[in-house]
C-alpha cells in the first residue's frame, strides 16, 4: 500500500498553536515521516511551528479572506504542497468558496459547501435545523431584543451563549430573570446574536464528541470519545478524555450531521447526555478536526492520515481502516505542557512569515 508521501506532494496544517492543528500535525508525521509537512499559525510563538520534521510559517488572519487565500496559495506553491487541512472555523469559512476552483488546479481542501459549513459556524441555525428534524436539543430561545426574554420558560439557571462563539467564550449561566436580562445584553453587545438555553446538568464527563470523516456526503469513518476534564471546569477546552463504545450515542451524532449535510472533510458533533438512558442533547458542530483527534491516533485510528488518503482518491483507503467495531482501542489521554526551545528572533532558523 502506498505511503502518504507517494500520493501527496505535501500537507499544510494550520492552527498548530491549538490542539486540533497540533494533533493533526503529529498524526501525519507519525503516519509517514517522509511526508512534507508545513505547520502554520497566526502566532509566531505557536508551539506547533517548531515541531520536528516540519517547516513552520505564519499566516495572516482569515478575517481578510482574500489576503488569507493569497498567502495560502503562495505557501502551497513554495513548498510543493497539494493539501491544506484548516485548523479553525474562520479558515474553513475563508476557504469554502474556493474549494471547487482550487480543485481544478490540483489543490485539495477538505471543507464543505458554504451553506453546509454554516451549520458548524452558527449555533442558532444548527439548533433550528435540529429542532425541525425532531432531534433532541435543549429548550432554546433565540431573542432579538431584551424584551423577547420575557418568553423564556426553560428555568434557571439557564445558559447564554453567542451563536458564533468558540469554546467557552461568552458563555454564562444566569440564575434568575434579572441576571438573564443583564447578561444577555452584555453578551449580545460583546459577541453578537445569542441564544438562551436550558441548563443540562452534568460535568465534563457527560459531554461526548462524535468525530467523523466525509467524502461529498458519504461517511468514511466515525469515532466517539468523551471529555473527562475541561479548562475551565464548567466547560471549555478538554484536557483529558477517553474513547467510548456506544452505538446509540454514535448514531445520535451522525443523525445531526446527516440532517445538516452533505458534509465533506472533517466534522465533529458535541452532545451532552446527563445520564445513561436519557436523551443526548445537541450542543454544537465543529467543522474541523476535533480537539482530541490525536486520541484516536493513539487508539489505533489515524484520522488525518485517512483524510489525506481520501483527498488523494487512494484506492486502498478502506484497507487502512481497522476491521473491527469500533475501529479503535479503549484509550485515555491527558494533555500536559511541553517546553520547546525556539529560535532567537532574527536568526536564520526563525520561521517564515507570509
Amino acid at each position: 500500500m502506498s505511503a502518504l508521501h507517494n500520493i501527496s506532494g505535501g500537507v499544510l496544517v494550520t492552527g498548530v498553536g491549538a490542539p486540533p492543528g497540533l494533533g493533526t500535525l503529529r498524526s501525519l508525521r507519525q503516519a509517514d515521516p517522509e511526508l512534507t509537512l508545513v505547520a502554520a499559525d497566526l502566532n509566531a510563538l505557536a508551539g506547533g511551528l517548531y515541531e520536528p520534521g516540519c517547516t513552520g510559517i505564519t499566516l495572516p488572519s482569515a478575517a481578510d479572506a482574500e489576503a488569507y487565500r493569497s498567502a495560502v496559495l503562495k505557501v502551497l506553491a513554495d513548498h510543493g504542497c497539494d493539501t491544506i487541512i484548516p485548523g479553525s472555523e474562520a479558515e474553513a469559512k475563508a476557504l469554502a468558496p474556493v474549494v471547487d476552483a482550487w480543485a481544478k488546479d490540483g489543490i485539495r481542501v477538505p471543507v464543505p459547501a458554504p451553506d453546509v459549513l454554516e451549520y458548524g459556524l452558527d449555533k442558532g441555525k444548527l439548533l433550528s435545523r435540529a429542532k425541525a428534524r425532531g432531534l433532541p436539543i435543549p429548550a432554546t430561545l433565540q431573542p432579538n431584543s431584551v424584551d423577547d426574554l420575557d418568553a423564556w420558560d426553560g428555568g434557571y439557571p439557564c445558559v447564554v451563549k453567542p451563536r458564533t462563539s468558540r469554546g467557552a467564550r461568552g458563555v454564562s449561566y444566569p440564575a434568575n430573570a434579572i441576571e438573564l436580562a443583564q447578561i444577555w445584553t452584555e453578551t449580545h453587545r460583546d459577541h453578537g446574536p445569542c441564544v438562551v438555553q436550558q441548563y443540562i446538568p452534568g460535568g465534563a464527563e457527560t459531554v461526548y464528541t462524535i468525530g467523523s470523516l466525509w467524502r461529498d456526503g458519504e461517511l468514511i469513518i466515525s469515532t466517539l470519545h468523551r471529555k473527562l476534564q475541561t479548562n475551565p471546569p464548567t466547560g471549555g477546552v478538554a484536557v483529558a478524555g477517553e474513547t467510548v463504545d456506544d452505538p446509540v450515542l454514535m448514531q445520535a451524532g451522525l443523525d445531526v450531521l446527516q440532517a445538516s449535510g452533505p458534509w465533506h472533510g472533517l466534522a465533529a458533533v458535541e452532545l451532552k447526555r446527563p445520564a445513561a438512558g436519557e436523551p443526548a442533547y445537541l450542543l454544537e458542530i465543529n467543522p474541523r478536526m476535533w480537539g482530541f483527534g490525536y486520541l484516536m491516533t493513539l487508539a489505533g485510528l489515524n484520522i488525518p492520515a485517512l483524510l489525506v488518503r481520501m483527498l488523494a482518491n487512494d484506492p486502498d483507503l478502506g484497507n487502512h481502516i481497522p476491521g473491527r467495531i469500533p475501529p479503535y482501542n479503549a484509550t485515555r489521554m491527558t494533555r500536559t505542557w511541553m517546553d520547546v526551545e525556539i529560535p532567537v528572533q532574527g536568526s536564520q532558523n526563525e520561521e517564515d512569515t507570509v
